[in-house]
């Protein structure tokens, strides 16, 4: 199946599939519920990843990790030094430490032996001569980045990324589309025909009015992730949708305070001529008065979508980039039920200032692994020297649990949705430091005789296997049919409930 060799689709059901887990993902709280508040589940934070970089600061900030056929891993992502920009392979066995091969495609020197070259694509000076260190003068070719690759049906590959004609942070710059037979040695075969292009805050050239409203299109602002779904064989993208700022939000001291950043997604038959877009997500009057998103990047779990969003505060003093999570059933609406990072961010510490995701997280079975950039640097301060710049760090977390719902001491519950058990035993997800019953209902949240809260037996410990037991009674006797389940519970969080 194509989604073998996607990270991102390698735990995702089929459409006519439903998962075998209620997980509490939904902006609103199940019904019945009292005294609950939500909780990101423990993060283990890694520290920085082993990577051979050659000096090169390493960003896997949209960047992509691909399983090749050999059953290493592989990493395009985006190597900066000395004004230098460029796309860089690396390779690995196990997601933590990374080799660089050398590809033999480049030969100037001071630059990775690593970086691909993109046959086809304009290679033209860019500011001044080489200087007296004896550096080669900079062309077009080192200001690429931010790549994101799919591999095609055919064994193909195709990239998507960014070159800019004229220098970093110079207008224009074009998202652009390569293609390889290896993923190893590429071509642009229609340089001239970019899927999109940049919405610069600065001053850009002059353009025709046909030219600018074909430009209008397709505009977007560079932090895009790219995907193909492998069942509908439907192209979806993720970026940040630039709109004039609400004088309510605007941020003088942002680098881009004449806008606000929100977050569109367009779809595609071929994956080179996208839809219009649709805005999925924007701050509303639940967040603070300067969040903007910066980015959207998508897991594809069982029957959910789950967003890396990027959650920027833009306002003097913070400028900072965190990782929340975001779910969704089909793209266009997103909940957002915890508001604030995922992966915790220490000020002071080297990535204590801005966390950005990959494409995708890798699937260790059990545990998620993340492979995310790191900067000690405020948004507005990337050049500040005495801070630590953008490093690639790990971080592992349980795979089934993400979010989950909390009572204290005094005690909460609720109960959940119908589901259909499938399997003998109703298990549950659940660290329960206190107490915890459960209480067997049918669909219409009646309880069942011999499952009443006095029959249960008590749950305690921290497992993802808890199974729900009453005394005289067991679950099997309820397969296939529409039942809820009721849980109360003190000092314990509970992340899901299983009943396959």
């Amino acid at each position: 199946m194509e989604q073998s060799w996607q990270l991102a689709q390698r735990s995702a059901l089929a459409p006519h599939e439903r998962s075998d887990r209620l997980f509490f993902f939904p902006e609103e709280l199940p019904e019945q519920s009292r005294n609950l508040s939500r909780r990101y589940a423990a993060v283990e934070k890694l520290g920085p990843v082993r990577v051979q970089d050659d000096g090169f600061s390493l960003a896997t900030f949209c960047g992509t990790i691909v399983p090749a056929d050999d059953g290493m891993l592989r990493m395009y992502a985006t190597a900066r030094s000395r004004g230098l920009m460029r796309v860089v392979l690396l390779l690995s066995a196990d997601g933590l430490t990374w080799t660089s091969p050398d590809l033999g495609q480049e030969p100037r020197s001071g630059l990775p032996s690593n970086a691909l070259v993109f046959d086809g694509a304009p290679n033209s000076p860019v500011g001044a001569a080489a200087d007296t260190a004896g550096e080669p003068a900079r062309t077009t070719h080192d200001q690429v980045g931010q790549p994101q690759v799919v591999r095609l049906e055919d064994g193909r590959w195709r990239m998507y990324y960014w070159h800019h004609q004229h220098g970093w942070g110079r207008v224009p710059y074009l998202y652009t589309i390569a293609v390889s037979d290896d993923g190893l040695r590429w071509r642009v075969p229609d340089y001239e025909s970019p899927a999109l292009n940049a919405h610069w805050c600065g001053e850009g050239p002059q353009i025709e009015e046909a030219q600018r409203l074909a430009e209008l299109s397709r505009r977007t602002n560079d932090a895009v992730y790219v995907y193909r779904n492998p069942w509908t064989r439907v192209w979806e993208l993720y970026s940040q949708w630039f709109v004039d700022s609400h004088p309510d939000r605007a941020v003088p001291e942002d680098n881009c305070p004449a806008f606000n950043r929100m977050i569109q997604r367009r779809t595609s038959e071929d994956g080179r001529n996208w839809s219009l877009p649709e805005l999925v997500i924007q701050a509303d009057d639940r967040d603070p008065w300067d969040l903007q998103f910066y980015h959207l990047a998508v897991q594809y779990h069982e029957d959910w979508m789950i967003g890396s969003l990027g959650h920027y505060r833009v306002e003097e003093g913070q400028q900072t980039m965190d990782l929340e999570l975001a779910f969704s059933r089909d793209g266009r609406r997103w909940h957002r039920p915890l508001r604030g990072g995922f992966i915790p961010r220490e000020p002071g510490a080297p990535d204590g200032e801005g966390i950005y995701p990959p494409n995708a997280w890798i699937d260790e079975g059990e545990t998620w692994l993340c492979l995310y950039t790191g900067t000690g640097r405020k948004h507005n301060r990337h050049d500040d020297e005495s801070q630590p710049g953008a490093a690639t760090y790990a971080a592992r977390f349980a795979k089934h649990r993400l979010v989950g719902l909390d009572a204290g001491s005094a005690g909460g519950g609720f109960t959940s949705d119908v589901f259909y058990p499938r399997g003998e035993e109703i298990r549950l997800d659940a660290d329960v430091r206190g107490s915890l019953r459960a209480e067997l209902c049918d669909a219409w949240g009646r309880k069942i005789r011999g499952c009443h809260l006095m029959d249960s037996v008590p749950v305690r410990g921290d497992s993802g296997g808890h199974v729900l037991r009453w005394a005289d009674v067991g679950t099997a006797a309820f397969r296939f049919e529409p039942v809820r389940v009721r849980l109360e519970f003190a000092d314990a969080t509970v992340y899901g409930i299983e009943f396959g």
